[in-house]
């Protein structure tokens, strides 16, 4: 393992923040030191001390968060193995069409080389403007299993 890692995270209705924690605690029971960051609430203002990055956020009205992109703009996350996850209610029925219309863009437009990257179940509109919570723990923990995999493999 290269150093720490950082699952730095933006979330608005909750099921980003539950995916975070939910690959975080599957990160360290494979041996990974993981400190956690709500980039809503703390800046983070030197990557150096960390050899891996993974970074979650979440689609509003067909839009990654902003707090997100921003991060994912960092030059600092060059030559830092990078994954990226993020929730979304269009992943509930379709997770590689969100993938694909969230992840890839950002992937290519930024020029990043993540490890792994994809797209989980988040929440939906239901009735009367509530959200109706279709994460799924376990999709996050089996992606979380691979990435510690991937993390733990020589550079």
């Amino acid at each position: 393992m290269d150093g720490k890692t950082l699952l730095a995270y933006v979330s608005a209705g909750g099921a980003t923040e539950s995916y975070a924690q939910i690959v975080a605690d599957t990160l360290r029971s494979r041996g990974h030191v993981v400190d956690v960051v709500d980039l809503k609430r703390h800046k983070i203002r030197d990557l150096s001390s960390y050899g891996s990055v993974v970074v979650g956020t979440g689609v509003r009205i067909g839009m990654v968060y902003r707090k997100g992109k921003q991060f994912l703009r960092r030059k600092e996350l060059e030559g830092k193995r990078l994954a990226i996850f993020l929730s979304s209610g269009m992943a509930v029925e379709n997770a590689e069409k969100s993938r694909a219309k969230f992840l890839v863009p950002l992937v290519e437009k930024y020029g990043l080389d993540p490890v792994v990257y994809d797209a989980f179940p988040g929440k939906m509109p239901g009735f009367g403007g509530k959200l109706k919570d279709m994460t799924d723990p376990e999709i996050a923990r089996v992606w979380a299993g691979e990435l510690a995999s991937k993390l733990s493999e020589p550079a």
